[in-house]
Formats: C-alpha cells, structure tokens, sequence
C-alpha cells in the first residue's frame, strides 16, 4: 500500500513494547517532538499495522512475549516497502555479538534502557538525516531514469557484477528481438545470447561462440565499436565502467558520460577534504573528551561527599546508606533526615538516564527532604496547633515532588523514589512507593516480604495519585529500599538478579550487618553480572530496627 510522507521527514512513529509505562514514556517525549504517534503491545500487532502503513520511525523493545524485537524487525525488512522505516532497538543487551545479531537482520541503531530523553532525541536526529539521504537516492534514481528515458538514443547500466540495472525504452525499441531478456538482473552474457538465438546480430551467424567472446572483450575494453543489427540498422557503442565496476553503455555521443565521470572525480576530491577535515574535528573532540572526563571525576567526588555519614545510630537501631554510580556520575541518591526525637524519614531516589543532568537533578531532590532547615523539608508541614513541625503522609510527598517536578523543573527526565517515615520507638512504618523497586522487609526469623504495589513514577503525569503503606518492624527486623540497578543487574546472558537474587542474598547474609551487609551484596552483585563496574546506578538504604524505649533520634 501506496502511503504518501508528510512534507517534514520523521513524523509517523510506531512505539513497540509490552509494557505500557515504557509506551508511555516515549510517546510523551515524542508528542512533545512534534511525531504522530501509533503503538503496539507486541511484535505482532505491531507487523499487522506496517502491513496497512508505513512509519518513519520505529522504536521497538528487544525483549518481548512471542514475536521479539529482532523477529520483527526481521519480518519488516520482508515487507515490499515504498519507503524505508528506521528501526531502533531498545534493549539492555550491550554485547558486541547482540548488536551484530540486530544489525545483520536489519535494526539501524541501538539504545540501551534506560533512556535518556537526551540521547533518544540525538539517536532519532541522526535517523531524520538518514532518511533525508535515503529519499535524496530514490529522488537521484528517479531522475536518472526521467533524464536516459528523455534520450534520443539508446542507453543501457550493467552493475560490477555484470547484470542489468537500467536500459531505457529506445534501447529495448533498438534491441526488440532481445527484449524479453531485458529484465532487471539478468547477466550481459545471457542476454547476449538470447539475441544470438532469435537472430539479433547478423555478424554472429555460423560463428557464434566466437562473436560472443569478441563482444564480452570490447564490453569490458570500454573500447568504440560498430554493430549491425537484423533490420539493418548500424550502431555505434560507446561503453565506460563506473567507479563502482560497472558497465554504461550508450548508442550516442559520449559527452554527457565525461561529464558524469568529471563530476565523479570532483565528489571524490570533496570526500577526501572532508574526510581531513573530519580527522581534525576528532582530534578536536578527543581533547575535548579528556576536559570533560576530568570535570566529571571531580563532580563524582562531590555527588560522593553529599552522603556525609553511610552510617548512623539511634540508640540500637542501625541506618547504613550504599550510593555506587556507573559511571563518573549517576542519578541515584538515598539519605535520612530526624522529624521529632523517635521519628526518621528514609528514602531512596533513581532519576531516570544518567550522567551530570541526572546527578544534579537527584541532588536537588534529595535536597528537599534537608535534614538542616526543617521549614524547607518536603515531607514536613508546620502544626497550626503547636508551632512545632509535623510530617507530612507519604503519598502526599510523593504528590508534592511530581507537582513541583511538572510546574518548576524544566527537564524532561522524571525519576522513582521510595520514602518511608519510620517510627523508631513504635515499630511504626509508613512509605510510598512511586515507580520505585518493591522495598523488601527481611524480619528476625529470616521471612522476607516485598511491600507495595508499584505506584506511578514521578514527573510524568500531572495530579497522580499515590498511596500510603503501612506496616510494622519488630526488634531484629530490617527494611530495605533500594533502586532497580539491584533488580536489573544481569549476567553475561542477559538474566536479570530480579527479587528472586535479592531474597537469596538476604537470606545468605542475615547475620551480616550494616556495612557489612552492604558490601556483601554488591560482592553478590559483582558475581551476578561477572564485571565490577555495573551497568546502572547501585544504591540503597538498610535500617536494622532494635526498639528502645528510649530512643532519640540521631543527627544527620
């Protein structure tokens, strides 16, 4: 089916992927772009629509029920397509072999979850101009035939491999008896010796295998010579071979075919000033590239040095923090602060992307619950009645952040968190969870529960609701909230750590406390993934609750 493009490249999209959050993400990014967005929940519903409609752009995830990823684009690259869509994998598949595999079946690029708005848009960009290139070719071929079919004479294109490619309509008038041998692929030989057949040359009666290696020779000599043909007619053949090992074939003065070639020689003198032009620019970059690494060492020491205690006691029960980035910088970051003398507010941040942007905008977050001026804390409200302080209910924070996130900051990133109000005298917790990993309560005899139900992430939809959970530590129980570069760690294979490792690994290491906890699981961690840097962000909070009826709370 015939579809007709908008004027502006790039403006059809098809999202593909089985969770609708992911779905929703990239189609808020992209309406924001300007693209008109379509979407599929799977490989196969998304083929059906292509074979209705053409995209421009497809992101499709690699890992899928049924038809995955690959298997689609596969099938696509099947389809008879007018126009070419670009296929972006979306995958947290990094080897080199997984990106092979991709392009050999037909994917154009790569992007590794998750992703940042940043580099989806830089990735997208870099698609525009390939499709602006490739319509420029199809727009060349179109004219290339428009301009042999306006020839007087005959004219003919033989690839490097010496099949046919293009012959205009007063080569086939001229060559009638050869005609249906002149289709699309088929070898110069062969079509020679069609016409041989049905009496097309004259000149190779009685002769035939002779006068058909003469003519191979002057084909490929690029050499002048006559021909006469069955009804008389005498042609003179000009042949030239392209740059690309091609044949050109012309019944006619070959002025037009220097000229060409004249042109092809300028595009290659251009090619190469650019490509030493290309060679400084890297140059240039690479020195770039050092400045920055060295700018975000330093700004990984400074995201470091906002933790300034990993560890904090009140009277018995034990506070540890883990923040290990991926890279020079992330955009985790988990802390505490005191609400009264038996309160504590935990929580656990991930911004989605990483890298400076991310860092800084999870800075400033966490900079909300400020542990030193508790009228600027988020999660803290003023009593009417006692002037004192008072928290505020979870979810309420929750809301609080999304709305500040959509009406203040001007990002598009959003992020998950985990907050929890604990009360160290009672045993009373209450947390929200928003996108965010399910915090996991280990209690004293080893039985181990994953609180919550999920909840929407922060900075995406304007007035979501969250919920508040509730539940209650007895002494020797712990609580962990943590972000998904625990659950998502993965093997060399692709296997996810999932809460399924995680409940092994605080099952394993039950008498381990604090720190000691802490190191142990990323030595899990580090097992799992078989490399010590991690693949995203690693962090958590462990509080190990021990009641005392006299509990006040420890500063930050």
């Amino acid at each position: 089916m015939a579809v007709t493009r908008d004027a502006a490249p790039m403006r059809q999209v098809l999202i593909v992927d089985d969770s609708r959050a992911q779905r929703l993400i990239f189609a808020r990014h992209l309406r924001q772009w300007g693209y008109e967005i379509h979407e599929a929940a799977s490989g196969r519903e998304a083929l059906e629509i292509c074979r209705s409609r053409e995209f421009d752009l497809i992101l499709s995830d690699w890992i899928m029920p049924g038809m995955d990823g690959l298997d689609l684009c596969k099938a696509l690259r099947a389809l008879p397509r007018e126009n070419y869509s670009y296929f972006i994998l979306l995958t947290s598949k990094n080897e080199k072999d997984a990106v092979a595999e991709g392009l050999n079946v037909g994917a154009d690029d790569f992007l590794s979850k998750p992703v940042a708005p940043s580099e989806l848009r830089a990735r997208i960009n870099a698609g525009e101009r390939l499709l602006a290139k490739e319509r420029e070719v199809r727009k060349a071929r179109a004219q290339l035939e428009a301009a042999v079919e306006a020839l007087d004479d005959g004219f003919i294109y033989y690839d490097a491999d010496d099949r046919l490619v293009l012959a205009n309509s007063r080569y086939r008038e001229l060559y009638a008896l050869s005609g249906p041998a002149l289709v699309e692929g088929a070898r110069h030989e062969d079509i020679l010796r069609y016409g041989i057949a049905r009496g097309q040359y004259p000149a190779a009666t009685g002769r035939e295998e002779d006068w058909l290696r003469e003519r191979l020779i002057a084909h490929r000599a690029q050499g002048r010579t006559r021909q006469q043909l069955a009804d008389g007619r005498v042609l003179q053949i000009v042949e030239r071979e392209t740059a690309d090992g091609g044949r050109v074939s012309l019944r006619v003065d070959v002025t037009a075919l220097h000229a060409a070639r004249e042109k092809a020689r300028e595009a290659e003198a251009r090619a190469v000033q650019h490509n030493e032009e290309l060679r400084a620019a890297l140059t240039e970059l690479q020195k770039l590239y050092d400045a920055v690494d060295r700018d975000l060492l330093e700004a990984r020491r400074l995201q470091q040095s906002l933790l300034r205690k990993r560890h904090h006691a009140y009277d018995g029960t034990q506070l540890s923090l883990l923040l290990q980035s991926s890279g020079h910088v992330g955009g985790d970051m988990v802390g505490a602060f005191t609400i009264s003398d038996t309160r504590i507010g935990v929580y656990s941040i991930d911004v989605s992307g990483h890298g400076v942007a991310a860092a800084m905008l999870g800075a400033r977050i966490a900079g909300l619950f400020s542990g030193a001026d508790k009228s600027q804390n988020i999660a803290l409200t003023l009593d009417p009645r006692t002037g004192e302080s008072a928290p505020l209910p979870p979810h309420t924070v929750a809301s609080k952040i999304n709305d500040l996130m959509l009406d203040e900051f001007e990002t598009e990133t959003y992020l998950t968190i985990a907050y929890a109000d604990c009360d160290l005298q009672s045993g009373k917790v209450k947390l929200v969870q928003a996108g965010h990993p399910h915090p996991a309560l280990q209690r004293s005899d080893g039985k181990i529960e994953f609180l919550g139900e999920g909840g929407l992430p922060i900075g995406l939809i304007p007035h979501a609701e969250y919920m508040t959970i509730e539940t209650h530590l007895n002494p020797g129980d712990r609580l962990f909230l943590y972000t998904d570069g625990v659950t998502e760690c993965e093997t060399p294979k692709g296997e996810e750590y999932g809460e399924t490792g995680l409940t092994l690994a605080l099952r394993k290491h039950k008498d381990s406390e604090g720190a000691a906890f802490l190191d142990a699981l990323k030595w899990e961690l580090t097992a799992w993934a078989g490399k010590e840097d991690f693949d995203d962000d690693v962090s958590g909070v462990l509080l190990e609750y021990a009641h005392s009826p006299n509990t006040s709370a420890a500063q930050d």
